[in-house]
């Protein structure tokens, strides 16, 4: 028999949110020994990861993390970050981002500046991989209560994970930004639009030639280049987790041309949009928006 009366230590605790989070989306990456997402980065959420299986490379602004099974991330709002799985093995990664929090006495950060963002789950594991797939179950139920069972569950996650970072590594090195990560969030939020160097150019202010010198010895990757990157991780994404026409996918990534979305798809996937939603839509989920 187990009993717990929290009567006896409710006014002894310390909270951690005067406003709790909401969840935004959710998702599960699996089974895709290409599965790979370039730079991007989201302005209001930030993401709690879960890496069950497998081994992948996660870059968050300059650091790269080489992940495997029981790891945690955590990629606050405004942070660059990008992840590339192993062809060998393949990673499961979790992720639930959060939105609408305020920490009590902190800033609005969910992991302090000087932090790590890298932990691990340790005897945590169970717990969190509950979590995430009770998540799953709630958010593709659409009953009257999902959604404010999916905010209680991504509360308690987030709870954890907080708890989990009090002790995190400090961070010795001095966070910068530069103009080339102004023009790599710009094209972020853009590039479903036209986008060219010479756009690029007359927005920033810059020569052509001083930009794509610059963003490719960052990021490894010409602007241009990044921008058919971007959307062709968007489009797979769209593929897997929307019945969206192939034509309604090529205009919302940036392309009429469907002939032509779908040729350069082909290039750089190595399969038709088509098949690839026919080999992964099933074992890739991106439940909740």
């Amino acid at each position: 028999m187990f009993l717990y009366d929290i009567t006896k230590e409710i006014n002894q605790s310390n909270p951690i949110f005067d406003v709790y989070p909401t969840l935004a989306t959710l998702s599960h990456s699996c089974n895709d020994p290409h599965w790979s997402f370039p730079y991007h980065v989201h302005k209001e959420e930030t993401e709690l990861i879960y890496f069950s299986k497998g081994k992948a490379n996660y870059q968050i602004n300059t650091e790269v993390f080489h992940v495997q099974k029981g790891d945690l991330l955590i990629v606050n709002k405004g942070c660059i970050h990008s992840v590339t799985s192993s062809n060998t093995e393949p990673i499961s990664c979790w992720t639930c981002s959060i939105k609408d929090f305020k920490l009590h006495n902190q800033n609005d950060l969910f992991l302090p500046m000087n932090k790590k963002p890298f932990q691990k789950s340790g005897v945590h594991e169970p717990i969190i991989s509950s979590i995430f797939k009770e998540l799953e179950y709630f958010s593709k139920e659409k009953a009257d209560d999902s959604i404010t069972t999916c905010n209680i569950l991504s509360t308690a996650l987030a709870t954890i994970y907080f708890n989990l970072y009090k002790d995190a590594q400090i961070d010795s090195i001095v966070k910068s930004t530069s103009f080339v990560q102004d023009i790599l969030i710009y094209i972020n939020e853009n590039y479903s639009q036209k986008i060219t160097i010479k756009s690029l150019s007359e927005h920033f202010h810059m020569s052509e030639d001083h930009i794509s010198h610059k963003f490719k010895l960052v990021y490894g990757i010409s602007p241009i280049n990044y921008v058919i990157e971007r959307r062709i991780s968007d489009a797979k994404w769209r593929l897997i987790n929307t019945k969206d026409s192939l034509v309604s996918i090529s205009i919302q990534v940036g392309y009429e041309n469907t002939t032509h979305f779908s040729n350069l798809f082909l290039k750089r996937v190595g399969c038709p949009p088509l098949d690839y939603r026919e080999k992964y839509g099933a074992s890739t989920t991106n439940v909740l928006y």
